[in-house]
């Protein structure tokens, strides 16, 4: 089951004072794509980089994001006499560089995150101005040719909501043979496994101990 994805613009990479947004991107203005449209003004400039970063956002979630252990690892510098520790030769950062420096970064950006990190980035082609997004899902898409993936997900849903506390047994149960084989996607132990999971990535319910119960979303 797709997600919405939001991208909104938090910070400008380049000189943006001497440099202005060509387009009037201000920090906050944001918009989606929902599965079958865009929502919001789209600049050309960040359609280049937007797609790699909105299209595995929007089929895996944040799944796909906070897989990438490359964000873990806090920033590097080269340093060869550690290259017969880690094979390339990198040392933690423990300095922010003067010109990083004087654009607000400091060191406590330098660490390694200790939480799974949410959503991915990207930045639009002028490198003078560089308007810098973070992009994240947020919802299900129900619309387009996903509505048939967002219908099943939402009968999921209204069972837990019914009956907190139920595993995927107890949902395949609670649906007829005719529900769960003749409606298309037909109702399989992977397919509920799956439909809990992004189901619980934008809050509707959370899993513990293998049950799914109903949340309250803000």
């Amino acid at each position: 089951m797709p997600f919405k994805v939001r991208c909104r613009v938090i910070a400008f990479m380049g000189d943006a004072e001497t440099f202005p947004c060509h387009f009037g991107y201000k920090i906050g203005d944001e918009f989606i794509y929902d599965g079958e449209k865009f929502i919001g003004k789209v600049c050309a400039g960040v359609l280049g980089g937007m797609t790699p970063v909105i299209l595995p956002l929007h089929y895996g979630g944040n799944r796909y994001a906070e897989r990438i252990l490359f964000r873990y690892g806090g920033f590097s510098r080269p340093d060869p006499n550690m290259k017969p520790y880690d094979g390339q030769g990198w040392s933690p950062a423990t300095e922010v560089p003067k010109a990083a420096a004087e654009r607000g970064f400091k060191v406590q950006h330098l660490m390694p995150a200790l939480e799974r990190q949410k959503g991915w980035t990207f930045v639009c082609a002028d490198s003078r101005t560089s308007a810098f997004f973070m992009a994240e899902p947020f919802d299900l898409t129900e619309g387009g040719n996903h509505t048939p993936l967002y219908r099943r997900e939402m009968s999921i849903l209204e069972k837990v909501k019914k009956q907190p506390g139920m595993g995927i047994e107890q949902i395949l149960k609670s649906f007829t043979d005719w529900e769960r084989e003749k409606i298309w996607p037909p109702l399989t132990p992977t397919n509920v496994e799956l439909m809990l999971d992004e189901l619980e990535q934008v809050n509707y319910i959370e899993i513990r101990d293998g049950k799914a119960y109903p949340k309250v979303r803000g």
